[in-house]
């Protein structure tokens, strides 16, 4: 985690690598798990007399295995691979890849809901102890309560470096303080552009102009405000915070008192870090997600909002009327969204700008989505796994009487860096990043997929396709509180902590 800076130079930040175990003889820990237990069972069937079977049947399973969980590829190994592949075979074979809604379909009560990990999900409204409305995704069977904040981001302003230090400090002890509170499952930063209609532009300009000026004054500035504001890009912004909740206050809803409390607090101590942020509304929360996957909606959902007009949209409605998961995209009302997670994060050091060309608007990418998850431990069990971390690196470092490795001791000088930062006070987490890309029927689907992959080499972030997942990568990246690791039909991907 970064410090106050006074100067004004540019600080190189590091993420750190991926949390690993290794076993014996420098093999993973699940494979010597594997290699233990198959050995036991060999010793086992020699002393029982059927020691032909240990040799024959045993060992070349217990290879076989060893092999599934520890080859990998692109991070992934190859059980989960075959378990992905084996659930989209399943998913295809019944027909589940494939979503209609509404009063024809097999949508119970012929709404729209949302689709997928989504689907059980409920909104819920609160007033927090400032006086605001805000608006709680609730994961009844999970006990998770997701808070959206909406925000606004400033950090394209004119600032020194020194600033801009600052500011990236207090997003870091922000996050820290995640961690120290102890029951936030993970938080989820999302950053959307897509093409502006010019209503608000138009309306802002009409707004402004007298009443007396000259007719053809008048008509001037309504024809530069469409000129001005035709397709420009807009940029939204949203952060959701997951709270994991008990039984007791789940069951008379009083966990929305208690996040009512917390919920002026997490948005106030943002402004320190460039961002002004404040609950989401109910109807904005609607309208957003409806348009992710509704498109064509954004133009009438701007219409009412300028004119104080309210959508009567709800959260079991703001699903899309059809949806189909491909193996490498998404179909979803008339649009088709591509989506990557994070395969490998930046191995050097970086500065503070390093996402700023994957998350600006795009000229031909007009519309995406990328969602950076950060997954805090609690303080003590960050502190823990930091220690076991070190000596199983010191273990690796030292285990051979060979010369070491670059590879073994870049792990020792980093898990030695996250000591030192634990004492600082630092605390450890996981992120992970997902970017959706959202295009019309007309657009180029290769050449979007190529811009996209460009821009996260330029973030030195390697992107992954989620094939046979792509209704999961788009559905995280909306940022309501879903992520994969916790459900049991998802395979976990590997993730970086810092």
């Amino acid at each position: 985690m970064a410090e106050y800076i006074d100067h004004d130079e540019p600080i190189q930040y590091a993420l750190g690598e991926p949390a690993r175990r290794t076993g014996l003889g420098g093999l993973s820990m699940r494979a010597t798990v594997v290699l233990a237990a198959g050995f036991g069972c060999f010793l086992l069937l020699q002393l029982s007399g059927m020691g032909t079977v240990g040799f024959v049947v045993v060992i070349p399973l217990t290879l076989v295995i060893m092999a599934v969980i520890s080859f990998t590829i692109a991070g992934r190994s190859v059980a989960q691979y075959a378990q992905i592949i084996w659930q989209d075979y399943q998913r295809h074979h019944h027909g589940a890849h494939i979503y209609i809604s509404g009063g024809q379909s097999r949508v119970p009560g012929g709404r729209r809901r949302l689709p997928g990990l989504l689907a059980r999900t409920e909104a819920i409204c609160g007033i927090d102890s400032a006086g605001q409305e805000f608006v709680v995704i609730l994961d009844r069977p999970r006990r998770e309560a997701t808070v959206i904040l909406d925000v606004t981001f400033t950090g394209q302003t004119a600032m020194t470096q020194g600033e801009r230090n600052s500011m990236t400090a207090d997003w870091s002890r922000w996050l820290a303080g995640l961690s120290l509170s102890g029951d936030i499952a993970q938080c989820v930063v999302v950053v959307a552009t897509r093409p502006g209609s010019g209503s608000l532009v138009a309306n802002e300009v009409r707004d402004i102009i007298s009443d007396t000026a000259p007719e053809i004054a008048k008509r001037i500035m309504l024809e530069a405000a469409q000129v001005i504001s035709l397709a420009r890009p807009e940029v939204l912004g949203h952060i959701a915070i997951t709270v994991k909740l008990d039984k007791d206050s789940l069951k008379d809803d009083s966990f929305l008192n208690q996040l009512g409390t917390r919920v002026p607090s997490w948005a106030s101590s943002l402004q320190w870090a460039g961002m002004l942020a404040e609950p989401l509304s109910y109807e904005k929360l609607v309208a957003r997600i409806h348009s992710f996957f509704n498109p064509a909606t954004e133009a009438d959902f701007e219409a009412l909002a300028i004119n104080g007009a309210g959508h009567d949209l709800s959260w079991a409605d703001a699903g899309p009327s059809v949806a189909e998961t491909f193996t490498d995209s998404y179909y979803h009302d008339g649009a088709r969204s591509v989506s990557w997670e994070m395969r490998e994060a930046p191995r050097s050091t970086f500065e503070d700008t390093l996402l700023q060309g994957l998350i600006t608007p795009h000229d031909r990418v007009v519309r995406k989505r990328v969602a950076l998850c950060y997954r805090p431990f609690e303080a003590g069990v960050g502190a823990s796994r930091v220690e076991a971390e070190h000596r199983d690196a010191m273990v690796a470092a030292n285990s051979s009487k060979k010369i070491t490795s670059a590879k073994a001791e870049i792990r020792l000088e980093h898990t030695e860096a996250a000591r030192r930062a634990q004492a600082r006070g630092a605390q450890l987490g996981r992120f992970s990043l997902f970017v959706t890309a959202t295009m019309d029927r007309h657009d180029d689907m290769a050449r979007v997929i190529h811009d996209v992959e460009q821009l996260g080499a330029g973030a030195s972030i390697r992107l992954q396709s989620m094939r046979h997942q792509q209704d999961v990568g788009f559905q995280i990246t909306c940022g309501v509180g879903q992520v994969p690791w916790s459900k049991s039909s998802t395979s976990s991907m590997v993730t970086t902590a810092s």
